[in-house]
């Protein structure tokens, strides 16, 4: 036989359920944990570097606007540096402080046009504008470190070091409009390693904080966890006893209901005897003394309309009329073998024969009713249906009457008889109407349902539910 393995949706689920639930939090919640880490880490370290630099370069562009401004003012009226202001331009790169903070410079002027640089090539040049300069000249300072991959980079490449690339606008100091833009480029090295140790501290933090959080809520859920397993455990071992005294009570059910059905069987039988005696023995007895009556009263010349003697007469013959219809009453028809179906109908017949009244039938005429039914079930039904048959004679005031026999949805047999009768309020009863309790704990006994319908002017409707299994 060649085995096969499950990889469905449903497959996995139940893996995934099988894993511990603090595993389960361990394995989610290191890679959210990390996502998380690194989401807040890039962002810290991005803000970080944005406001070191952009400090840096406030403080750059302010130094060097105080010298440079002062010589770039004739780039007002003018596109390009006099000689002479070439010259004491270099001359204040060239000489300390400045030659130690600023390693080139370039002055921009519009269009492109560079009118000043550290490399004297450059000047005069017109090269495109990059981003940066066409936001400094709409007056915005930006800095960043470079890679000086543009070609009038070639000399600050030759530098070998992290460069801090500024552009800082120049304003006029008359008009305060914009007349040129200052690029400069400042040692970053110092700069840069201290923005990598503050970017460290803070990866650092990040990291720290996030593993105490994760190790804390790791600790609740374990926590949690324990509990829960131990409570599933409990709970598992409490289901595993309940199924099993549920089992048992299935089976001591199974086993009254069994022994309820022999106890029917068995109350029929004594109940056959009892009739047979009442046939045999009082029932013979009054017709003997019947015909002894009427013997005596021959010798004895009473003249047979003698009040007294019409008066015995009458009250042997209603006892004589009460002991067969006792008898009658307590032996059923022969019932082995047959289906719900002819057990109904004998029933309604016998009773249409006894009071001479019609009986409506609404059978359904599934074969599952015509089929033999078990002989404990055939002799429910009959006597529910008698019984119910005559509660309707007597109180629904000679009211239409339908019996009914059908299986519902579920397969469950359902049998009724239904007047039309002036109805009565069940609370009434109180216990009482040995008739309706007889039936209610005959059905019960073996697993059915009796139900009473009933309201003052609406009728009454007496049915019995029986299982699925009552069929078979």
């Amino acid at each position: 036989m060649i085995a096969t393995t499950q990889t469905g949706p449903a497959h996995w689920r139940r893996r995934i359920a099988a894993i511990p639930l603090h595993h389960r939090f361990a394995i989610v919640g290191s890679i959210v944990t990390l996502l998380g880490m690194v989401a807040v880490g890039s962002l810290v370290s991005d803000s970080i570097k944005t406001s070191v630099v952009r400090n840096a370069a406030l403080s750059s562009a302010v130094y060097m606007e105080s010298f440079i401004a002062p010589m770039s003012q004739e780039l007002t009226n003018s596109q390009t540096l006099s000689p002479a202001s070439i010259q004491r331009m270099r001359d204040l790169l060239d000489e300390p402080p400045m030659s130690e903070r600023v390693l080139s410079t370039k002055i921009w002027r519009k269009g492109g046009l560079i009118a000043f640089s550290s490399d004297a090539d450059l000047i005069g040049k017109v090269l495109e504008p990059g981003e940066k300069l066409r936001r400094a000249w709409a007056g915005e300072l930006s800095a960043s470190f470079d890679d000086l991959d543009e070609a009038e980079n070639a000399r600050e490449q030759m530098k070998g070091i992290p460069l801090l690339e500024v552009y800082n606008p120049i304003h006029s100091i008359l008009t305060g409009k914009i007349i040129a833009v200052a690029e400069f480029y400042l040692d970053g090295s110092e700069l840069k390693a201290d923005l990598r140790a503050a970017q460290a501290r803070a990866w650092a933090a990040v990291a720290g904080v996030m593993a105490l959080t994760f190790a804390a809520l790791f600790g609740i859920v374990r926590a949690g966890s324990r509990t829960i397993d131990a409570q599933n455990r409990e709970l598992t071992g409490r289901l595993a006893e309940l199924a099993r005294v549920s089992t048992q009570n299935k089976a001591l059910r199974e086993r009254v209901q069994a022994a309820s059905r022999g106890v029917s069987e068995t109350n029929e039988r004594y109940m056959r005897r009892i009739s047979a005696e009442l046939h045999d023995g009082p029932a013979q007895a009054l017709a003997l003394t019947s015909l002894r009556l009427d013997a005596l009263m021959r010798r004895a010349s009473v003249p047979p309309d003698d009040p007294e003697a019409r008066g015995l007469r009458a009250s042997l013959d209603e006892a004589m009329g009460d002991v067969r219809d006792l008898c009658r009453g307590l032996t059923l028809p022969t019932l082995e073998g047959r289906s719900v179906a002819e057990t109904l109908e004998l029933a309604i017949s016998a009773h249409e024969r006894r009071t001479a009244t019609t009986v409506q039938r609404r059978f359904s005429g599934d074969e599952r009713i015509d089929r033999p039914a078990p002989h404990p079930i055939l002799i429910c039904a009959y006597r529910f249906t008698q019984e119910a048959l005559m509660n309707a004679w007597r109180h629904a005031n000679d009211a239409p009457v339908t019996a009914s026999c059908g299986l519902s949805p579920d397969g469950r047999l359902e049998i009724a008889v239904e007047d039309g009768g002036p109805g009565f309020d069940p609370r009434t009863l109180n216990g009482h109407g040995l008739g309706l309790s007889g039936l209610r704990e005959r059905v019960e006994s073996i697993g059915g349902e009796f139900d009473i319908r009933t309201a003052p002017g609406q009728g009454t409707r007496l049915t019995i539910t029986l299982s699925p299994e009552a069929l078979a």
